[in-house]
């Protein structure tokens, strides 16, 4: 039930932030919400042995919170689809592209 609640928050505040920012021109990569933890989980452990790209999720860090894999995992995804645009699409099996900028409180996605 905890993770339900976590999730159903983090979805309305994903949904709030990005309608009071407005609708943004553009493309992100974020963590597709069907898939399973687990899955998510192991991707942050292969990106994660490259400190530098997990960087921004460290506690005290603006994209900590709120401290979930998909939340992680989503912020990692769009750093490496903005790098790497060219040369690697979003996965489509953890993945999903959306036009509304993800970004909330201090935590800004490019």
């Amino acid at each position: 039930m905890e993770k339900l609640n976590v999730f159903s928050c983090s979805l309305v505040l994903l949904f709030f932030t990005s309608f009071c920012q407005g609708a943004k021109q553009g493309s992100w990569c974020v963590a597709n919400w069907f898939v399973e933890d687990e899955q998510l989980w192991a991707y942050l452990v292969k990106k994660c042995k490259h400190k530098q790209v997990c960087k921004g999720n460290q506690p005290g860090m603006p994209c900590y919170d709120p401290n979930t894999n998909h939340s992680h995992a989503s912020c990692i995804l769009n750093n490496q689809y903005k790098k790497k645009r060219n040369r690697e699409p979003c996965p489509e099996d953890i993945g999903m592209i959306v036009h509304m900028n993800p970004s909330y409180g201090d935590c800004f996605y490019r």
